[in-house]
């Protein structure tokens, strides 16, 4: 009896020191914040252009009036945004008695945000700035999908000629293109400064840089072009939780913040609503054009896998290529529709339900217009692109275009899958 007394005594003592050094009593767990976004703008123009900067300030805008509606923020909001090719600013965005206020942390001199030490670099200023439980990153920008700028011989071609947008704030303002558009025609945020491969991203450097900072996202949210493709989604499966992104061009105006930004500015954030959401505003939108999906990165690996043991069986045939629904507008086509290739290339039934079922789980959520826009060239008409078939994500595989051909089997999609 008196043995199992002080086996007990011990026990306490024990518990009570481990306590005591393993716990500052000072530190309340639950005033510590559960989440920090950044939102992150590059320089989308060229030394001469100022590419979406003007449209950046109006999609921050619109944060912002989403936060006044909301009366405050539930965690912590960190921008970063170039204001020229060679200067960007990184600030904390807080709300106080119905004011919004800018509190400056950090000035960057240079172009290093599009490498993964510059990426790096940045993270860990947020991180030492607005420590949280969990990140999340909305990026403005242009994009090209999983491509690799160094592979374009113009960057993109379709794309090249942008001398002649504005180039000061005075004739921002009075351009069209200040409202969303280049004379009849309703731009992409495809269309812009996107000739530069100096400020140019490859999805393998912003991979690095957040694995480098130690930090996996909760989501990054893409409001760019082109950026739901399974092989941006696998390559930054280690990166990201969640990817939300467009499978083909988005409108100029971007996403709608004013009604999505609830649904994402929150420690548990709702993919379906901010689909909805954006479905919904641009249904009714005067351009109603647009497709978005929330995809889970976790569950990619195993799509990879199945993708594997169908390649290893079948190849898609020449002469069904044309067959397959594209969901981009260039001439020579990069992106198809992920479920509708693999329904053409697999013939076996039972691996292909295995496909689809494990794609359900990868595309969480998903929405489209009937028609979607493409305007990669103001000296040409836009495509109008019918949808007849939409998984969600997209795919390179069967593309012959040039820059397709040069990358794609660099990319660690092609080299799990083949």
């Amino acid at each position: 009896m008196k043995k199992i007394l002080y086996l007990t005594l011990i026990l306490v003592m024990a518990t009570l020191s481990f306590t005591a050094c393993g716990h500052d009593e000072t530190t309340d767990v639950t005033t510590i914040n559960k989440q920090t976004m950044l939102v992150f703008m590059p320089w989308s123009g060229t030394q001469s252009s100022r590419g979406l900067y003007d449209i950046f300030l109006q999609n921050l805008d619109s944060i912002e009036g989403a936060i006044k509606k909301d009366k405050g923020l539930s965690g912590r909001l960190v921008v970063f945004i170039s204001k020229s090719a060679s200067q960007s600013d990184l600030y904390e965005v807080t709300y106080s008695n119905g004011t919004i206020v800018h509190t400056p942390i950090k000035t960057y001199s240079g172009n290093t945000y599009t490498t993964a030490a510059g990426i790096t670099e940045i993270l860990n200023d947020v991180k030492s700035t607005a420590y949280a439980l969990n990140y999340a990153m909305l990026i403005g920008c242009h994009g090209c999908g999983w491509t690799y700028k160094e592979d374009w011989t113009d960057y993109p071609y379709q794309a090249k000629r942008q001398a002649i947008l504005p180039t000061d704030v005075t004739q921002a303002k009075t351009s069209p293109y200040a409202n969303g558009t280049w004379g009849a025609y309703p731009t992409t945020r495809f269309f812009g400064s996107v000739s530069d491969a100096n400020y140019g991203i490859n999805i393998t450097s912003l991979a690095e840089g957040i694995q480098n900072a130690g930090i996996t996202m909760q989501f990054v949210l893409f409001d760019d072009c082109y950026m739901a493709n399974i092989e941006t989604a696998y390559e930054l499966r280690n990166a990201t939780n969640f990817l939300i992104g467009s499978t083909s061009e988005v409108m100029a105006l971007g996403m709608p913040y004013q009604t999505i930004w609830s649904s994402l500015a929150t420690a548990t954030p709702s993919y379906a609503n901010t689909v909805s959401a954006f479905y919904k505003f641009y249904s009714a939108y005067a351009y109603p054009y647009g497709a978005l999906s929330a995809i889970d990165c976790r569950q990619v690996e195993t799509l990879a896998s199945i993708m594997k043991n169908i390649n290893s069986r079948y190849t898609l045939a020449d002469s069904l290529v044309d067959s397959l629904q594209v969901l981009d507008g260039f001439n020579t086509p990069l992106f198809y529709d992920l479920g509708d290739y693999a329904d053409r290339l697999c013939q076996n039934t039972s691996l292909l339900s295995d496909f689809h079922s494990q794609l359900a789980k990868v595309v969480k959520s998903k929405a489209n217009t009937d028609t979607l826009y493409s305007y990669l060239d103001p000296y040409s008409e836009p495509v109008y692109i019918k949808v007849k078939k939409y998984s969600g994500l997209t795919i390179s595989d069967p593309s012959i275009n040039p820059v397709a051909i040069k990358g794609r089997q660099k990319t660690a999609w092609w080299k799990a899958t083949h």
